[in-house]
């Protein structure tokens, strides 16, 4: 939860209050900036556009708690620009986005299968784990923030499950 009186402050200009909000928040913005953009530089470079883009238009945002669905959302976006800006664009080194997947108790070739599993879904179910489990947004927040009713919300995550569990399976 955020807290309200960083989030007016923050609202007025303060940028230490801004950053305190964003602190609690930062290690799963940069999970969800690298699972879109595939490597450490670019994922950085839309967390930082993305901020910046936060920060100017934090005045349009009326409710404290709904800051980290917010934000979260402008990252996703700003990922999404900056993937159709540079389409042709080839990643050749994917060791670093191989490494920041790496979790307790796994090995690497696990998570290898996780990020080629992760990487064959199409952009909105990407989208939607993305939230769910990187995030930690409940049902209804991802609801909200996708304008989609929470039941299609649901099903959707749960067709996307599926098929990562089809898809490890095979692999």
């Amino acid at each position: 939860m955020v807290d309200e009186i960083s989030f007016y402050k923050a609202k007025d200009g303060d940028g230490e209050s801004f950053y305190r909000m964003l602190e609690p928040i930062k290690n799963k913005l940069y999970r969800v900036a690298l699972i879109y953009m595939k490597n450490e530089d670019d994922a950085l470079d839309c967390i930082h556009d993305s901020i910046v883009k936060a920060i100017q238009s934090i005045d349009k945002l009326k409710e404290p708690q709904h800051f980290n669905t917010w934000i979260t959302r402008i990252m996703i976006n700003t990922c999404k620009d900056h993937i159709r800006k540079n389409k042709n664009i080839e990643i050749n080194d994917t060791t670093t986005f191989e490494e920041k997947l790496i979790y307790n108790n796994s090995n690497i070739e696990e998570n290898m299968d996780l990020y080629k599993a992760l990487d064959s879904l199409k952009e909105n179910e990407k989208e939607l784990i993305a939230m769910r489990y990187m995030d930690d947004m409940s049902i209804k927040d991802i609801s909200q923030v996708t304008n989609v009713p929470m039941g299609t919300i649901k099903s959707s995550i749960s067709r996307t499950i599926k098929k990562l569990r089809v898809y490890m399976k095979e692999v």
